[in-house]
């Protein structure tokens, strides 16, 4: 390969485990995602506490950049996927349904037996996700979501049993 090619060349990530040192990085992803991120403080505490589980999606390679992550908390046997992000550049790859299947995995090899979480009804990428893998729709709040620009969204409530 030569030194061009692999300046250019994508990352291969692989998906594991993370944790409070990469907080600054989930906050950026988060705010790239959400109307609303969360703050480096807010992450610091998630990935700190004992019932959560976090994967990341880690570049190969000396940076090791993060692509995306999820985070849930488990307190078998259930679950409930807190937030879950994925770099918008690296959307529409694969990367989202590789972290996705790595993390229900961890949750199921942690005592998981059912998996909540709740998405807004016009996110159509992650509830097609969803879907895919399993999920079952089961409730919805509706004017759930703010949106920046102050409308209001429903929240889909969806159900995996493992």
């Amino acid at each position: 390969m030569s030194l061009l090619t692999s300046f250019f060349a994508k990352p291969s990530f692989v998906v594991r485990p993370i944790g409070a040192e990469r907080a600054e990085e989930c906050e950026t992803l988060h705010g790239a995602s959400f109307a609303f991120g969360w703050s480096k403080i807010d992450f610091e505490s998630y990935l700190t506490d004992p019932h959560i589980i976090a994967d990341g999606a880690v570049a190969e390679g000396a940076r090791g950049k993060l692509g995306g992550f999820i985070l849930s908390r488990l307190l078998p046997p259930d679950s409930e996927v807190l937030t879950f992000a994925v770099d918008p550049a690296r959307r529409g790859a694969g990367l989202g349904r590789m972290i996705l299947d790595k993390h229900l995995e961890n949750l199921e090899r942690g005592g998981a037996r059912l998996v909540f979480l709740e998405v807004a009804d016009d996110n159509d990428a992650a509830l097609k996700l969803y879907f895919r893998v399993g999920f079952k729709e089961i409730g919805r709040r509706e004017n759930y979501y703010q949106r920046a620009d102050g409308t209001k969204r429903a929240a889909v409530n969806l159900r995996l049993e493992m």
